[in-house]
């Protein structure tokens, strides 16, 4: 009886101790998923042009910006944007080059910014610009790469634009010629003799720059 009971007692502890729960095994980590590899897959030429990374520059009757564009899904939204951008560039360097031939002429006159603001003026010729010269902005070239993107596939798209120099030139005497006019108007309008000499001053600084052009 002594040896049964010594028996199931020593089954029962074998029964817990495979019933015991055993420690917790962490699991494996996670295998970690490179993020997707941003790469070409095709270009229009065998390596990009040099013209791509290029400053504006004149050359003859022509003036020459590029403009680029990049992930577009389709290659003409892409040619649609780099053909703006380049656009934008034409604009945005021909103001600057504009304010400074103002700044530079209207201290030879000895005018303050009260008198010829060259900031408003280059901002006018911008719109001048905008409106009449980007007109004959014509894309000389592409270059076209295709992407593989981490949201797909797109297009890189570089356009070499050029602008008449001429074109560019005749806005900023176009503008000129508008500052010119209301200068006379205020010298006509002024009520004291101040008024009148910074006036006429002015008419004559805007006269100087119908003569001129922002593109030499």
């Amino acid at each position: 009886m002594k040896r049964l009971s010594l028996l199931v007692a020593l089954a029962l502890a074998f029964v817990t101790g495979c019933t015991t729960a055993q420690p917790q095994q962490a699991p494996p980590p996670a295998a970690v998923v490179p993020p997707p590899v941003e790469r070409p897959v095709w270009a229009s030429e065998a390596e990009r042009p040099k013209w791509t990374v290029e400053d504006p520059a004149v050359e003859g009757t022509t003036i020459f910006f590029v403009g680029a564009a990049e992930r577009y899904a389709t290659e003409p939204e892409a040619r649609d944007q780099a053909m703006r951008n380049s656009i934008k560039m034409v604009v945005g360097y021909l103001g600057t080059q504009a304010k400074d031939k103002y700044e530079k002429v209207a201290t030879s006159f000895g005018l303050s910014s009260a008198v010829v603001d060259p900031t408003n003026a280059s901002r006018e010729y911008e719109k001048q610009l905008s409106e009449n010269v980007v007109k004959k902005a014509k894309a000389k070239k592409w270059y076209i790469e295709q992407w593989n993107y981490p949201t797909g596939m797109g297009y890189k798209v570089f356009a070499l634009v050029s602008v008449p120099v001429d074109e560019v030139n005749d806005a900023f005497k176009q503008t000129a010629k508008q500052n010119m006019e209301d200068a006379q108007k205020a010298a006509r309008a002024a009520s004291d003799t101040q008024a009148k000499s910074q006036a006429e001053n002015a008419a004559k600084f805007w006269e100087e720059m119908t003569k001129q052009g922002v593109v030499e």
